[in-house]
């Protein structure tokens, strides 16, 4: 799995003749995924991107705001629009976190690589990841109320506390801008997210810049 990423990495460089690239990043008050909370404090989650055709290569951070947070991750993707769906691979460490039981501390390792795919069914989207050697599989579902945006996923393994299937992830969000100045609006973001199978919620509130 190291060589296929590599290789695939470096033929998505080679036919960036021609591309697109964004770059952007959100301030969150905390970091949850999928119904877990990572580190304490407040993140910055870079991220940047390059596209050429349907085939997209980007790198996207989480990194702790406070020295002592050991809750910082940094993730290389390779993803590939199908038009009715996408693939991704994706490559996750967490910098300088020993205790990440899934991710490992260092790059290209198998451990760390999830493949994944998204797809809508009408108005509800549909996302599978599975880690190819922890076979940890996690399946979310996410639509639109109005303003409500509401996900519910669930996983195994890593993702639950006996480590059989269950839901991990509910989650209710959405977002609004705020006028600054006559040309400048602040987007922000919230959403509230209850972890069913730990009874654990988290309220997170976020901007974009």
């Amino acid at each position: 799995m190291k060589s296929l990423f590599t290789l695939l990495f470096a033929v998505s460089i080679s036919t960036l003749s021609t591309f697109g690239q964004e770059i952007g990043a959100d301030l969150v008050s905390r970091y949850v995924w999928r119904g877990t909370q990572f580190g304490d404090s407040a993140h910055i989650q870079p991220g940047i991107s390059y596209t050429t055709g349907d085939l997209e290569i980007g790198a996207w951070g989480s990194f702790a705001l406070s020295g002592n947070d050991g809750g910082s991750e940094l993730d290389l993707y390779i993803s590939y629009d199908l038009g009715f769906a996408s693939l991704t691979l994706t490559n996750y460490t967490f910098p300088g976190d020993a205790s990440a039981s899934i991710i490992p501390d260092d790059f290209f390792a198998v451990e760390g690589y999830e493949l994944s795919t998204g797809f809508d069914l009408g108005p509800v989207g549909l996302t599978v990841g599975y880690f190819t050697e922890t076979e940890d599989l996690y399946i979310e579902t996410g639509f639109s109320l109005g303003n409500l945006d509401i996900a519910i996923g669930g996983g195994n393994e890593v993702y639950t506390l006996d480590g059989d299937f269950a839901v991990c992830n509910v989650s209710l969000g959405t977002s609004k801008e705020i006028k600054i100045t006559e040309d400048y609006s602040l987007p922000i973001f919230g959403s509230f997210v209850y972890n069913p199978d730990t009874t654990d919620a988290f309220l997170v509130l976020g901007t974009s810049f």
